[in-house]
């Protein structure tokens, strides 16, 4: 097994700078950071996790409790969690705690019996736990109550994708409202959307879409696509949600976008790939996965932590699924 003290040598440093480095208390060069990391990744080096928690009192395990791994847009996210705390020293738990607001309560009780640094998590059950002796960072899914959160600017995305959709040309909107489970981030995004066409007086029919299951969104396409014949234009909550939609219009024979035109929301990576390739708003689930393993950090180790709530910018991305008249 590879030691600090191999590491330090690799590097050229002290032994004394590359715990520093690991743990991330007190400085280091940016020239010794780039040494440590490079020989960190030669020698394949991984910290002892165990003796670290034993001097600490506290397991350097964080964990991560998603909704739907399945779900394109989590892997990423977790990923960018994963990276960072890789870094320190740290390791990740990953759980799948479905949909709903019940916190799956088997993962909590190993977090709190291996005494773990924190939770990062997509539903803020520091409400019905409120004397949870554990750090706790929500990401994506962040409401007005949250403490600790990470999370893509809504409103600003839910307003771009109206804007996006008004520019191109519509005579009426289709806004697939996303399933919400108490999440006010994909309220927020109908809500500023809606609020936008309604400003442009661009007639609008809503759809309530219930599940984040491919097949479940098809069905839901199907059924709002004969309910809605004369829209042009669909606005949906995420990514798969238009990946379902565009699937449905094509078996009708239709054309995208010059029969119907759509936007998606997320920019997973299969929505540069499919075909036409979807215009969508990008947000970075990576970077909110980094993001909130940051804030996790700072919270476990006691560090300053600057900002509670970290709200990351989202932008459009053109691709073949909206019309260019206004070019």
């Amino acid at each position: 097994m590879v030691t600090i003290k191999e590491v330090a040598e690799e590097a050229g440093v002290s032994k004394s700078t590359v715990s520093r480095y690991i743990s991330q208390k007190g400085y280091v060069g940016q020239d010794a950071q780039k040494k440590i990391k490079k020989a960190i990744e030669s020698l394949n080096y991984s910290p002892n996790v165990l003796a670290q928690s034993l001097k600490s009192q506290r397991n350097q395990l964080v964990g991560l409790l998603l909704p739907d791994i399945s779900n394109p847009f989590f892997p990423r996210l977790a990923r960018g969690a994963e990276e960072f705390l890789k870094e320190r020293g740290y390791r990740v738990m990953l759980g799948n705690i479905g949909e709903g607001e019940v916190l799956d309560e088997d993962y909590l009780k190993v977090l709190l019996q291996t005494k773990a640094a924190g939770i990062i998590t997509t539903h803020d059950f520091t409400k019905t736990h409120p004397d949870l002796d554990i750090p706790v960072v929500v990401v994506d899914r962040v409401d007005q109550e949250t403490e600790y959160g990470v999370f893509s600017d809504n409103r600003a995305g839910g307003r771009l994708a109206a804007e996006k959709i008004v520019q191109a040309g519509t005579s009426k909107v289709l806004l697939v409202r996303g399933p919400s489970d108490g999440a006010q981030s994909i309220n927020q995004r109908f809500e500023a959307g809606l609020g936008y066409l309604k400003d442009k007086q661009i007639p609008t029919a809503i759809s309530d879409s219930q599940s984040f299951d491919f097949d479940a969104i098809q069905k839901e396409a199907e059924n709002m696509l004969d309910q809605n014949p004369d829209c042009d234009s669909i606005m949906a909550p995420s990514d798969v949600h238009a990946i379902a939609y565009i699937h449905e219009i094509l078996s009708r024979g239709k054309k995208i976008p010059e029969d119907i035109q759509i936007i998606g929301y997320d920019d997973i990576l299969m929505s540069r790939f499919i075909y036409p390739s979807l215009s969508t708003i990008h947000q970075s689930s990576y970077r909110l996965g980094q993001e909130a393993a940051e804030l996790i950090y700072k919270i476990a180790n006691q560090l300053p932590v600057e900002e509670k709530r970290v709200q990351l910018p989202v932008r459009y991305i053109e691709r073949e699924t909206l019309r260019r008249t206004y070019e």
